[in-house]
């Protein structure tokens, strides 16, 4: 797939921006910053070593399917995260299942430069070994290991350049962040589980009205944070409007008002403006979808 025009122009950008940071912080104390999937891991400490994918096809080829872009189909990072917000509960019981998705990361990467094997390599290590552990399973090497390989994609994918660390305001993919919304699990997040950033919403603010809860506050203003970020990153107006729109019930709380209209129509015009920008969220499938599955197992 070919990589021209504007988006990779940013994603140059993007990248030079990262590496750019890390050379700042060499020798430096250890720092921390936003992670992937809205939490905080350290800083790296000496800049990116990793060979420069865009000169290598297959290099774009492996990122690509592992990342998503341009379009954010069902990428394979997606499943990743999937399993590993699964792995505590599921992992110790069907070890077997989660050393497959390492075969997976593996396959994907088979072709790629040996830096970028090295970094997947990593990444489907962790699913045979600390998977297989369940609850006692080091989830935070499993970001450590995606955070590195998302570096060394970072030139050629913009999922992996916003996956290892925030861009400027306003130049986030807004299929990007319709996919980040819609359909990427919450493994990093507050909330620490497989189910999408929607779900865990309505089991705040509601689907349809309701009562906040009291006890879900700290998730409430994390998300209203991640909300804000989002808002802040979107390079389209329609997204950010309907985001917008999507926060209102998540500020009303925070300010004391535990009266939520529910998300229902906010979602439907989010999903209206991704799929105006080629995202197709599938909102009123996945909204029926998360109503009945109230276990929260994600995708597995």
């Amino acid at each position: 797939m070919t990589r021209g025009g504007a988006g990779f122009r940013r994603r140059l950008r993007h990248a030079a921006g990262v590496l750019l940071l890390g050379i700042g912080v060499l020798g430096a104390c250890t720092v921390p910053t936003a992670g992937p999937g809205g939490g905080t891991t350290p800083e790296a400490s000496s800049p990116a070593t990793t060979a420069e994918p865009s000169a290598d096809p297959a290099a774009v080829e492996a990122c690509t399917r592992f990342w998503g872009d341009p379009d954010y189909t069902r990428p394979l990072s997606r499943d990743v995260l999937d399993r590993a917000g699964t792995a505590s509960e599921n992992g110790a019981s069907d070890p077997m299942f989660y050393a497959l998705t390492g075969d997976d990361v593996d396959a994907a990467f088979s072709g790629a430069p040996a830096e970028l094997q090295g970094s997947a390599g990593a990444v489907a290590a962790w699913f045979r070994t600390e998977a297989a552990q369940g609850a006692d399973g080091d989830l935070e090497a499993l970001r450590t290991a995606m955070d590195e390989l998302a570096q060394g994609c970072a030139p050629v994918s913009d999922a992996a350049a916003w996956f290892h660390a925030p861009g400027e305001d306003g130049t986030k993919p807004a299929a990007l962040t319709c996919a980040d919304i819609f359909d990427t699990p919450s493994t990093f997040t507050v909330f620490g589980n497989a189910n999408v950033l929607t779900s865990n919403m309505f089991k705040l603010v509601g689907r349809t009205p309701q009562t906040v809860p009291e006890d879900g506050m700290d998730e409430v203003e994390a998300t209203l944070a991640r909300l804000d970020q989002e808002i802040a990153a979107v390079d389209d107006d329609g997204v950010r409007e309907a985001l917008t729109a999507v926060r209102a019930p998540f500020s009303d709380a925070v300010e004391g008002d535990l009266r939520s209209p529910g998300l229902q129509e906010p979602l439907e015009q989010l999903g209206g403006a991704c799929g105006a920008v080629g995202y197709d969220a599938g909102v009123g499938e996945q909204q029926q979808d998360e109503q009945d599955d109230e276990d929260g197992e994600g995708l597995v």
